[in-house]
């Protein structure tokens, strides 16, 4: 045996390792039918409501009581296909096949150098930063990529498929409107040396993206308001610089080496040049990992188009498995180590949701998915969303009715308990995601009408898993 083949052996065993913990983490969040990340409740939400095609309505319902405000901020078609059945379940299973396909894709791109390296490579992704714990999530993200993944595999052949790949992008954009940005690179690359067939291609997607829109939810003003609107968050460079250096620090060998094996120029190369564009959006506020899951797909099938080279020598396995290694320390996925990450989107306690069920009448919930997975409506389903837009809209008559419409309901005491991830007496001192989330206005209010009733601490401690706080009418 070489020692490539060797270095290869042991990599694939890592990998294989990282994408047995990510799987095993998603059939379980499956089983689960509750939330595990935050704003997932917020989507759940949005499914349910759309099988009424009420998803962009101000005040749905699907109970008796119309909601203050629902946050349905992605276009409709992963809305749709995830309230065909249980969010928590059709939505996961959906962004996991997708996953999974992405990883497929990755391996089969590199089959000429061999099954072990095609395999490896694809497990590679499968168990990588951020595809571990954005894998499962319920989100339109993963159905995104799978899709402008596909469209990129349907240009990179012998026999280019324009408008199937034009279609592809067009179905991506209407499950996460980030996909139009590597879409238009690829266009762009095509149309440098077949201007008619990017043409062809760009019909199909204008075509695919109506019929979906039309499909699902139809021409309604309330979703522009909803994806539009109320998705113009600020961009910051402080917010993006951080975003960058993460995925430097998690995608530096694979860069490195698709530097110094002498690239050549194709619709892979052109796809990446769209993820950068996709990973420099995520300066606006709420942005997190997920904005680089389409940078790693495409470096990985970068790196597929050149695994014969790499095939052949043992060094990139061996510095792939540091990679890994300082990945796994830096962001900790599912909190496998006693260590905080550097970024968000680490899984939450489960118990959580025994804790709200227990909790009875009318709540306000700072993760909405604690209350659709006791089978109750929430009335307020993004506080995020909800308080980005408040701080936004600060000072002006237009618009965000939705901001005194909340305030009011809580002033009132129309809750009969509030739950939040943070002691609101400390959210402005933490900082971070958590004031965010909790405007000013929003945690003065509770405070004036809402007292601390208990704190719950959680029962599988962990470096992400805080308590909950229960907050009881005045």
């Amino acid at each position: 045996m070489s020692r490539a083949t060797l270095a290869w052996g042991v990599y694939a065993l890592v990998a294989a390792a990282l994408a047995v913990l990510g799987i095993g983490h998603w059939v379980w969040a499956v089983t689960l039918r509750g939330p595990v990340t935050y704003g997932e409740g917020a989507v759940a939400h949005a499914a349910i409501l759309a099988r009424d095609r009420l998803e962009y309505t101000a005040g749905a319902h699907f109970a008796d009581v119309p909601t203050l405000f629902n946050a349905a901020n992605y276009p409709p078609l992963y809305f749709h296909l995830a309230g065909i059945g249980d969010p928590f379940v059709t939505g996961r299973v959906i962004s996991v096949l997708s996953t999974l396909f992405v990883a497929g894709a990755i391996a089969w791109r590199a089959r000429p150098a061999g099954w072990l390296v095609a395999l490896t490579l694809g497990m590679a992704w499968l168990g990588s930063v951020p595809v571990l714990q954005w894998g499962s999530a319920v989100k339109p993200d993963l159905l995104a990529l799978g899709l402008t993944v596909a469209a990129v595999v349907a240009l990179d052949g012998a026999k280019p498929r324009h408008a199937l790949s034009g279609a592809l992008f067009g179905f991506a954009a209407l499950a996460k409107p980030t996909a139009l940005l590597p879409a238009a690179v690829v266009l762009l690359f095509v149309a440098r040396r077949q201007p008619l067939a990017a043409a062809r291609a760009a019909v199909a997607l204008v075509i695919a993206a109506l019929a979906t829109a039309f499909a699902t939810h139809g021409p309604e003003g309330g979703a522009l308001t909803h994806v539009i609107d109320w998705n113009a968050l600020p961009w910051r460079l402080e917010l993006a610089a951080p975003l960058v250096l993460i995925a430097l620090a998690v995608l530096i060998v694979p860069i490195v080496t698709i530097a110094v094996t002498r690239p050549s120029t194709t619709v892979v190369t052109a796809y990446a040049a769209g993820a950068v564009g996709v990973l420099l959006l995520g300066g606006r506020e709420g942005a997190t990992i997920n904005y680089f899951l389409d940078l790693s797909a495409a470096i990985a099938l970068a790196l597929a188009g050149r695994a014969p080279l790499l095939g052949r020598s043992g060094v990139y396995p061996i510095a792939a498995i540091a990679q890994a290694a300082i990945a796994l320390v830096l962001l900790n996925p599912f909190g496998v180590l006693p260590l905080r990450s550097v970024a968000t989107g680490a899984w939450g306690d489960p118990d959580r949701i025994a804790v709200v069920a227990r909790v009875k009448g009318t709540l306000l919930v700072e993760d909405s998915g604690l209350l659709l997975a006791n089978g109750r409506e929430p009335l307020f389903d993004d506080i995020f969303l909800w308080s980005r837009n408040r701080a936004r809209t600060a000072g002006r008559f237009d618009a965000f009715v939705e901001g005194d419409r909340v305030l009011d309901a809580v002033r009132a005491g129309a809750f009969d308990a509030v739950i939040s991830e943070v002691d609101l007496e400390q959210v402005e001192s933490i900082g971070g995601f958590e004031a965010q989330r909790w405007h000013p206005d929003l945690v003065a209010a509770v405070r004036e009408r809402y007292v601390l009733r208990e704190r719950v601490l959680p029962t599988t401690p962990g470096p992400a898993r805080g308590p909950l706080y229960v907050y009881a009418r005045r």
